[in-house]
């Protein structure tokens, strides 16, 4: 029986990850590089810090690259203080799940402060049983520590939990802590890897929602 359905943040929950890869095209193009969001945004998404910067020293010529992250860093945060836009869907995957009395937690890589800032601006964030942030825990995704964190505060046997992720790192966290996970792909495709990591990929979370419904519930 479903009892928690447990949620990533951005590129899941909120639209961020549009907004970061359409900056990156806007900071290339100031230094005379074209679809960066494109080329490399995609590559960074869910890397560790360490392996972040390997990419960025390979693909950026050093002598931008500084000035080039700081531009693309302001223009996605200016952008993101302007709007935050939200995933279509998600205000009625909540309320299935209201209705169905299912607790819902988050578990996101996203610091506390930026987290809990956009989900109260987009009046979301008072909907959730429990949230855990990426500065709370000692490992990133796809390392399983966040998912078995959150299973263990709500009480909950991860046969009775279900994942809501859109990044392969995510995906493979959830796996790895034996949860069912549903992924909803953003910015990058699913690989057979994801695929079989998950028990279905759905294209927005309205479908998500129809797949707890005929599935979980």
């Amino acid at each position: 029986m479903l009892e928690l359905v447990v949620f990533d943040v951005d590129g899941l929950m909120l639209d961020t990850e549009s907004v970061w890869k359409e900056a990156f095209d806007k900071a290339g193009n100031k230094y005379g590089i074209s679809d960066l969001g494109d080329s490399l945004f995609p590559l960074l998404i869910g890397k560790r810090l360490e392996d972040e910067q390997e990419l960025l020293d390979r693909l950026l010529p050093s002598d931008i690259q500084d000035q080039l992250l700081n531009d693309w860093r302001h223009m996605g945060l200016s952008s993101l203080e302007k709007e935050v836009p939200v995933k279509p869907g998600l205000n009625e995957i909540l309320d299935f799940l209201d209705a169905h009395h299912i607790k819902k937690a988050i578990a996101t890589t996203t610091r506390r402060e930026l987290t809990e800032e956009r989900l109260k601006r987009v009046g979301v964030y008072d909907r959730f049983d429990y949230v855990l942030c990426g500065d709370e825990v000692i490992n990133r995704k796809p390392d399983p520590e966040i998912y078995l964190s959150v299973l263990k505060k709500m009480d909950t046997d991860a046969r009775n939990a279900l994942v809501l992720e859109d990044s392969v790192v995510g995906v493979e966290a959830a796996y790895r802590a034996g949860i069912d996970c549903i992924q909803v792909p953003d910015i990058i495709a699913p690989t057979d890897v994801q695929k079989k990591q998950t028990v279905y990929t759905a294209k927005d979370l309205m479908e998500a929602r129809d797949y707890i419904k005929e599935n979980r519930v």
